[in-house]
């Protein structure tokens, strides 16, 4: 996991460290006797810049110290004394600078310092953290502070430092909100795995850290909810939601809220949705029904519509077929009414939402065989839902059964053949708005192709394929003559 985590991370050039060299002199990393007044005079410097810097009088402290550490890296025994101590001034300054340039200097300075501390006493994933802390804390640059934190986890592996779970996840989360060319979706996810196995791997292992790791990783994982939705899509939202929903599957109020929320994110195929509803939609269907049922003289028509589908919903439930169409053919009759009136605070409804409406009257018309009605209602259903290539493939699909329909019931000769130019000029439309039909549009087509009229029957007809030709019968259309190509 760590080398394609790495792969994704791309260290950036920040890290050229000036690291010691196989031919590195050792007079870099030199303790007490390398200061030009000997080791007595190093060492009261160090105690009288130590003096002011256990103060915090860095701006005092600071002079003392750089004149002792340009040749004293190293005071032993405490090896990392000076490092560490220019470290945190160098630090200090940044963060209360308000000058950007200056800002910069001073961390440039400190990152100097730990390039030399690793050059001289190792590079560690503590120090390459705490790195980019500072570059963090003092407002550094953003991207600087996220490749130290990627060294530290590079070189730290699950000995990582927690320190640097928060900073990095808020710095790469802001960065990818941002739509930083790095920062994608793939890199998100793959920091979130190394976080999230570093973390588990020490709430395991580590006995005296394990507890600081959790409550880090709960704070991470709190950042990632904030992308959540656009790094892992819809299996981030059943992820949150279906532990909530198998807990109390009878809170239909939670139930509502899922159902909205997973059929935005997910869709309304979606398992989950499907098995939230199947629990939620007879609880609102009663509620839906005793509420439209004391209150039906005074519903809109779309309501009245929605009450006398329930109703047949009930009958047809019972066994009772001939109640049951009965009322679904009210409540169709009641939805077509709706189509005209104008939203309200009492019938709330879309565009899209009338255009399905519209669809689904023009469908139960054609079962009916009421041919010219149901054709009306999917231009009118492709009037108030653009780009919906369904109502037309459904009136290529009436054009194309309407050879019996349009030869006298011969089903068979010219005019039987030539609807399927209008129901060709249909399919065509539907795919050319909407390319979630083409598939089924471009199979119509082919199959029906066959039955076009050949060429010398167009021949002997005075006609010219390409030309221009008016159907009648119901259709009513002008179209362009093909053949079937025989």
């Amino acid at each position: 996991m760590l080398e394609k985590w790495k792969a994704l991370l791309k260290f950036g050039s920040v890290l050229s460290l000036t690291l010691l060299m196989t031919g590195q002199t050792s007079a870099q990393c030199e303790s007490w006797d390398a200061y030009p007044q000997g080791k007595e005079t190093a060492q009261q410097q160090h105690a009288l810049y130590r003096d002011l810097y256990k103060t915090k009088k860095y701006a005092e402290a600071f002079p003392i110290w750089e004149e002792l550490f340009a040749t004293v890296k190293i005071p032993l025994p405490a090896k990392t004394t000076h490092f560490s101590n220019g470290i945190i001034m160098y630090k200090t300054f940044a963060k209360d600078e308000k000058d950007k340039e200056k800002k910069e200097a001073h961390l440039k300075k400190m990152m100097g310092l730990y390039d030399e501390m690793a050059a001289c006493l190792g590079e560690t994933a503590k120090d390459r953290a705490w790195e980019g802390y500072y570059i963090y804390a003092a407002r550094g640059s953003s991207q600087t502070a996220i490749e130290f934190f990627e060294k530290a986890i590079e070189l730290g592996k699950n000995e990582t430092p927690s320190m640097l779970f928060v900073p990095l996840t808020q710095l790469t989360v802001y960065l990818f909100q941002k739509k930083h060319p790095k920062f994608t979706a793939d890199y998100m996810r793959a920091l979130h795995i190394q976080l999230k196995e570093i973390a588990e791997h020490n709430i395991k292992n580590n006995e005296k850290n394990g507890k600081k790791y959790q409550e880090k990783w709960e704070k991470v994982d709190a950042e990632f909810a904030k992308i959540g939705g656009a790094i892992w899509g819809c299996d981030f939202y059943v992820d949150q939601y279906k532990p909530k929903f198998d807990a109390d599957k009878t809170n239909m109020e939670q139930n509502a809220e899922i159902l909205e929320l997973i059929k935005k994110k997910c869709g309304a195929n979606h398992a989950f949705y499907l098995e939230v509803l199947a629990i939620y939609q007879p609880y609102a269907d009663s509620v839906e029904y005793e509420r439209l049922k004391k209150e039906f003289g005074g519903l809109c028509n779309l309501n009245k519509g929605k009450f006398r589908e329930m109703e047949s919903r009930k009958f047809k439930k019972a066994g009772d077929e001939e109640n049951a169409k009965k009322f679904k053919e009210e409540a169709f009759d009641w939805y077509e009414k709706s189509l005209n009136d104008p939203t309200s605070a009492d019938c709330e409804t879309t565009n899209e939402e009338k255009g399905e409406l519209a669809y689904r009257i023009a469908y139960s018309h054609f079962e009916k065989g009421s041919y010219s009605s149901a054709r009306s209602l999917c231009y009118k259903a492709a009037e108030f839902k653009s780009g919906w290539g369904k109502p037309y493939m459904l009136i290529g699909n009436m054009y194309a059964s309407s050879g019996k329909r349009c030869s006298g019931g011969a089903g068979t000769g010219w005019d039987a053949q030539v609807v399927a130019w209008a129901a060709m000029d249909m399919w065509a439309k539907a795919k050319s708005i909407d390319a979630s039909v083409a598939s089924k549009a471009n199979s119509s087509i082919s199959k029906y192709k066959k039955y076009l009229p050949t060429k010398g029957d167009i021949f002997q007809r005075g006609l010219k394929e390409g030309g221009s030709y008016k159907i009648g019968c119901w259709i009513g259309a002008t179209t362009t003559i093909r053949s079937s190509g025989e």
